[in-house]
């Protein structure tokens, strides 16, 4: 929810209210759309304020921006706003009960009934989220194909540093269990936004950023326009946690050349012990992780339009990113080699494969992806790459007006061994010129060929949105009451 009222609203879209939007697809009949805002207490209070009400990571601020009424305030709004976690029926009290779960990754996560939207309380997933020390738990998870295990991280400040140090937590629970859950304290600004994983390992990405927290505490700035990327750092560390219950384990740090990334396409490891690891990175690592700022400043030099207003004025302010393949080796400690796997294409973002795929070697990633293929542009349409020769194999773009979203690969029933791309990709169209929305299917095999089947939207209801999941199996409870309410 980017609006409050008529002129107070969020000025970046991650800042924005998390809206969860669901499609369901029955054997017959025609699919089933709904949407709801997540009921966090933050975006309870606004909308009775009518104002904002708290600070926004991304710059958001109290009073138009004025420092004295932001000053000393270092609590964020639980958006909700990122990305969701499904967990199907389980055994005994569990019976006939599926969880879906709202997340944002420095908050705990929100349940919501899977079939109504409806918001039911805050979560500690069964143990996974520490509810009486303020615990979090990020946006990105993996799911292990073969376990069926979700592996999930947090990042909190470090206990006696918690400017300069971070607190990585990593986790596993599978049925509603916590298997286990340990952590480990490192140096330097915890911005680790996703994971991979592989059979032996968690991965992550650590920057060199470095965090000034006095504009922040004083008021003037939001914490991640405080955030710089330190262009001096020689650079960046890819880290590898060994995954398990066992303790004592120390974490294995890799330095690579710098770059930013914020998501992982997969990781696996090989038949000689090296890994595979496979993200996005910026093309160029910028300076200031900040928000984009346009020339129209209020009198406390807050912005008086959102972002999504002054961005493609500022498009070349936006750096350009790129899917890129690290192999290292963990036991030498050492990266082997980085090669760019996208370079017909001038802009990549959120990456998806076949979820059978995790952890796994694998040949296809599904990325959105922009119309130029030399300069920085809107992210309109798909590609899908071969990460094995970094071939472009397929791209679709629709009309200049209209927008895709990040796609969910469906993998089809049949295909437990057939190949890897046998399935489908489910994604929304937004058409900015008629206000109108679509949900759009593509042949997974093939995607430059277009959509294969579309289905309109009743309203101008869906948002650009980020992550999403595909849930093979699962029936909404689906009554004449239910669905009269959408």
């Amino acid at each position: 929810k980017f609006y409050i009222s008529e002129d107070e609203f969020h000025i970046h879209p991650f800042d924005a209210d998390g809206m969860v939007q669901a499609v369901t697809f029955p054997r017959n009949g025609k699919p089933w759309f709904r949407n709801r805002y997540v009921q966090t207490p933050g975006y309870l209070q606004e909308l009775q304020a009518k104002k904002v009400c708290k600070r926004g990571v991304y710059g958001t601020a109290k009073n138009k921006g004025k420092w004295y009424s932001n000053m000393f305030d270092l609590d964020f709004k639980n958006a909700a706003n990122t990305h969701v976690l499904f967990i199907g029926e389980g055994e005994k009290e569990h019976k006939d009960k599926a969880e879906l779960y709202a997340l944002w990754e420095a908050g705990r996560p929100f349940e919501m009934d899977p079939t109504t939207l409806e918001t039911i309380q805050e979560s500690s997933l069964y143990g996974a989220v520490d509810i009486d020390n303020k615990g979090c738990y990020a946006a990105h998870y993996k799911v292990d194909p073969n376990s069926g295990n979700i592996c999930g991280f947090a990042i909190m400040p470090g206990d006696k540093n918690p400017i300069n140090t971070h607190k990585l937590t990593v986790m596993e629970h599978n049925d509603r269990k916590l298997l286990y859950k340990k952590s480990y304290p490192f140096d330097g600004l915890g911005v680790k936004h996703d994971c991979a994983i592989t059979k032996h390992y968690f991965v992550f990405a650590q920057p060199p950023c470095q965090f000034n927290p006095i504009p922040f505490i004083a008021g003037f700035k939001g914490a991640f326009d405080c955030i710089e990327f330190d262009n001096t750092a020689e650079f960046t560390n890819i880290i590898l946690i060994p995954r398990g219950e066992t303790r004592g384990e120390e974490p294995i740090s890799i330095p690579v050349p710098p770059m930013f990334s914020y998501h992982f396409s997969n990781a696996f490891e090989d038949d000689d012990g090296t890994l595979a690891i496979d993200l996005i990175v910026a093309k160029t690592n910028p300076k200031q992780l900040s928000r984009i700022v346009g020339d129209d400043l209020n009198n406390s030099g807050y912005p008086t339009k959102p972002v999504w207003e002054i961005l493609m004025d500022r498009i070349s302010d936006v750096p350009a990113y790129e899917l890129i393949r690290l192999r290292v080796d963990p036991v030498q400690g050492k990266m082997i080699s980085k090669r760019s796997l996208s370079d017909e294409c001038a802009m990549v973002e959120f990456p998806v494969i076949n979820p059978k795929k995790v952890g796994e070697k694998y040949k296809y990633v599904y990325c959105t992806t922009s119309a130029s293929a030399r300069y920085t542009s809107p992210l309109q349409g798909i590609a899908k790459i071969n990460v094995e020769t970094g071939e472009l194999v397929g791209k679709w773009l629709p009309e200049p007006h209209q927008f895709t979203t990040e796609v969910a690969f469906c993998p089809k029933e049949t295909s437990c061994c057939s190949r890897e791309d046998d399935g489908y990709l489910i994604t929304y169209l937004l058409d900015g010129k008629s206000k109108s929305n679509q949900l759009i299917v593509f042949d997974a095999a093939n995607p430059g060929k277009g959509p294969i089947a579309s289905a309109p939207l009743k309203e101008w209801s869906v948002n650009h949105s980020l992550h999403g999941v595909f849930i093979p199996g699962f029936t909404p409870k689906f009554t004449k009451e239910i669905q009269d309410t959408f």
